[in-house]
């Protein structure tokens, strides 16, 4: 039986304009579109590398570091010949401060080392014996200052006085004992010839004695011979004490004048050690008294540009160790220093390349530059600033020479301070990974016991 055709407009209809067949095909299609899409992007995400990297934020400093510049002592401001902003060389003036204190405290203490050092020279003198002080030369070149003529001739009277009283100490010694050898000379002589006279009466009473023994002779006679000797023999034991007496005294006498010499030179010795020493305090306050009045000017350690100058003023009165300016060297190589979050420290090992951004820039005149980690700090360090105390790593990133090809194309200048955003390329994984190393490390971490 044929099929009845249907009349629409007066047109017969075909049996392929069927709505559904139409609609099975579309859905047809729209499946297979779907999952060569699934499968093909499922195969790319499973298979192909995505570079992987760790977000550092930081800035642009000079390799060298920038030098702030501070005053040990502080001071009053005398001169201020820079501005901010000013180029300065190495060792330029940037600074002066007041000298009249320090000018005033080097001069007392210098003029208490001169007299030290004329005082050293005299009891030096003093010590050797010598006839007169020799001064250092020191003293001798300066001898136009009054203050330096004024302590030599002060030393030296000093030492014409202590050397007079000296001489006439030792003379008096030594005219004593002189005085003592002649009366000992003397006695001398009178033992002598006491001696001989008990002699003559000793042999003359033996005689007497014999002849009165023989009746030749009376016996007061003999008695008086006996009272002559006995009395002779007294007068010498006295003259012998005498003697012994007198050469005591010219012993006493010499070692009086030898003890007095050694009484000066340990006088003399125990001032010299004092002196010396007071010297030495005073050698090393001068120093000081001397670096202190050098650091009234202060000088630019490094060539560069002055930044942050925090003094404007004549008369202005800065504490110690009060910042006052900053160099930033010229023409040195430009580093980054980022801070790497310990979250990403396993990842980061020198020598890593990294992409940078300088977010000072507007994006469409900067894409990412080359860069390679050089350095990474060895333990974790916290940013006392941050108010979080939050921990990091210290990351220096140089600009490689593509980087700096590309800065120098684009016509862009960095300057230090500039903040920058570095990435540090630490790998390539697929997009399955990143997607499932998380759900992985949750569900490992969930397993661990406590």
């Amino acid at each position: 039986m044929d099929q009845p055709v249907e009349v629409i407009s007066g047109k017969p209809r075909s049996p392929f304009s069927d709505p559904r067949l139409n609609d099975r095909k579309l859905r047809m299609v729209g499946y297979l579109v779907v999952i060569v899409v699934f499968f093909g992007f499922g195969s790319w995400a499973a298979v192909a590398p995505i570079a992987s990297a760790a977000n550092a934020p930081g800035k642009i400093r000079v390799e060298s570091n920038r030098k702030t510049i501070q005053h040990l002592e502080g001071g009053i401001v005398a001169t201020l010949p820079v501005r901010d902003g000013d180029f300065v060389d190495k060792d330029q003036v940037l600074l002066t401060l007041d000298d009249t204190q320090p000018k005033a405290q080097l001069e007392i203490v210098h003029g208490m080392y001169v007299v030290a050092l004329a005082r050293e020279a005299r009891l030096s003198a003093q010590r050797d014996q010598l006839d007169k002080v020799t001064y250092p030369d020191y003293l001798l070149e300066r001898a136009d200052d009054s203050r330096v003529s004024e302590a030599m001739e002060v030393q030296t009277q000093i030492f014409n006085v202590r050397k007079s009283a000296y001489e006439n100490e030792i003379a008096l010694y030594a005219q004593q004992v002189e005085q003592l050898e002649a009366q000992l000379e003397g006695l001398e002589a009178q033992k002598d010839a006491s001696e001989r006279l008990v002699g003559s009466y000793s042999a003359e009473f033996r005689d007497v004695k014999g002849l009165e023994k023989k009746g030749y002779a009376e016996r007061r006679q003999v008695r008086e011979l006996a009272r002559q000797v006995a009395e002779n023999q007294g007068e010498l034991g006295d003259l012998i004490s005498r003697i012994a007496s007198t050469r005591s005294q010219i012993v006493e006498a010499k070692l009086q004048s030898i003890q007095l010499q050694k009484e000066l030179q340990r006088e003399v010795a125990t001032e010299l050690d004092s002196v010396r020493e007071r010297m030495f305090q005073l050698v090393e306050q001068l120093q000081a008294l001397q670096d202190t009045l050098a650091r009234t000017v202060i000088r630019a350690p490094q060539s560069g540009k002055v930044i942050g100058l925090t003094v404007h003023t004549i008369g202005a009165v800065i504490r110690e160790g009060e910042p006052l300016m900053d160099i930033v060297p010229e023409n040195e190589r430009l580093i980054i220093e980022a801070k790497v979050s310990p979250i990403d420290i396993d990842r980061i090992a020198v020598g890593q390349m990294a992409d940078i951004r300088f977010t000072a820039f507007k994006m469409r005149e900067t894409t990412r530059i080359l860069g390679r980690l050089i350095t990474l700090s060895a333990d974790s360090v916290i940013d006392e600033r941050d108010s979080e105390q939050r921990a990091y790593y210290e990351a220096i990133v140089e600009i490689t020479d593509e980087g700096l090809q590309q800065l120098q194309e684009k016509n862009l200048t960095l300057i230090a301070g500039m903040p920058a955003e570095v990435f540090i390329q630490t790998g390539e994984r697929t997009l399955v990974q990143y997607l499932t190393d998380p759900l992985v490390d949750t569900i490992a971490r969930s397993f661990l016991e406590d």
